[in-house]
């Protein structure tokens, strides 16, 4: 009898501290990984912390710390993130962007659809789990939604970042491919100033549009915004994140801007970043308040507090011709799968000394020794 209590105490007390565990352990990982571990949204019932991870509970999410505890048991880096350019064409002209003028090769073929499906399950059995769509704008692509229907959705979430002009008449058969979240560009909280930024005028009606639509049917909504050092100052950042507070937005991903592409000449924006500091710091209020949006920084996830600058450790960028670089915004080429297999060229990426570990501190193309080498290339 008294080992039957026994037996029963001790399941008992496993049940519930292990409740307790997960709960903490959830905390952590969020709180470190975003800098906030609160839920923005329930997509299909999973709690979504950000729309740049699983789901939580997900099999996407299963997957993702499974490649991340096998990565840690093997000593070896695996790609759980690509971004993939769908197509080289854009209806805007934006001021700070990296695809042209650094990516763009107007003379060379895209990747078929039959191409880009091999390009995702190829990058699916290296262990992906989140796929960005990028451009480009991806939804000039007409056979978007075939490429997206190829990932299997029970090893890999899917997002789309797209400037939003077309997203409103497209988001049901985005919907219908399986898509999980979208990031709609949004650079000024008026429609007067992104449309002039990004150089499209009614962009900013039509985005507000796209938004509505999306949201309404059950995806995940996140602005994708860009700030210099110039619009943080003038207070744009709190302008967006009440935008976003508004339209009912889930989450505000902030790029600050990076010398490359059609910033490569600015070389303010290199080894400045005392303004990011206070930028990330500004925005902890919102995060504290559920009645916002997460506010997340890619800053952030690049420094020491978080994953660091993760370019060829864990995340790679795809152009539409099929070469493998870095990162969207160091265009070094490493390799071209029409050439030699994915898992050939992550592995020579991979072992390479500049890309075998996290650089922490901050991203490489705002570092100017890293902007020295020749693998780390902001455009040029």
């Amino acid at each position: 009898m008294n080992s039957l209590l026994t037996n029963l105490r001790l399941k008992w007390f496993t049940a519930t501290r292990a409740l307790n565990y997960s709960t903490d352990f959830v905390t952590i990982l969020y709180q470190i990984y975003l800098n906030h571990n609160k839920i923005i949204h329930f997509r299909q019932g999973y709690p979504v912390y950000s729309l740049s991870t699983p789901a939580l509970f997900s099999k996407p999410s299963a997957n993702f710390i499974s490649r991340a505890l096998y990565r840690t048991i093997q000593n070896k880096n695996l790609p759980n993130m690509m971004s993939f350019a769908v197509n080289d064409i854009c209806n805007a002209t934006c001021e700070h962007c990296s695809f042209f003028s650094a990516v763009e090769e107007a003379h060379r073929n895209i990747l078929s659809l039959e191409q880009s499906q091999k390009l995702i399950q190829d990058a699916q059995d290296l262990g992906v789990s989140v796929i960005n769509f990028v451009g480009g704008e991806p939804l000039m692509r007409e056979d978007l939604p075939e490429i997206i229907s190829s990932v299997n959705k029970s090893l890999a979430t899917t997002i789309l970042f797209t400037n939003g002009w077309n997203l409103f008449e497209r988001a049901t058969e985005l919907k219908k491919a399986g898509l999980d979240s979208v990031y709609i560009s949004i650079d000024a909280a008026t429609a007067e100033k992104h449309d002039k930024f990004r150089q499209k005028p009614g962009l900013f009606d039509k985005a507000i549009q796209g938004i509505r639509k999306a949201k309404q049917l059950g995806f995940s909504c996140g602005i994708s915004t860009t700030m210099t050092p110039e619009s943080y100052e003038d207070g744009e950042l709190d302008r967006i994140v009440e935008l976003g507070k508004q339209i009912g937005i889930h989450e505000v991903l902030v790029f600050d801007a990076l010398p490359s592409g059609r910033y490569q000449e600015r070389l303010d924006l290199v080894d400045n970043q005392d303004w990011v500091e206070s930028m990330i710091n500004s925005a902890k209020k919102y995060n504290l308040d559920n009645s916002y949006p997460g506010v997340v920084f890619f800053a952030y996830f690049s420094s020491y507090r978080s994953v660091g600058c993760s370019c060829g450790t864990s995340y790679f960028y795809t152009s539409p011709y099929g070469d493998i670089m870095s990162c969207d915004f160091n265009h070094a080429k490493f390799g071209n799968i029409l050439q030699e297999p994915l898992w050939k060229i992550w592995d020579r990426l991979t072992t390479l000394p500049e890309f075998c570990q996290s650089k922490w501190g901050g991203c490489k193309i705002k570092d100017s020794q890293y902007r020295q080498k020749e693998v780390v290339s902001g455009g040029k």
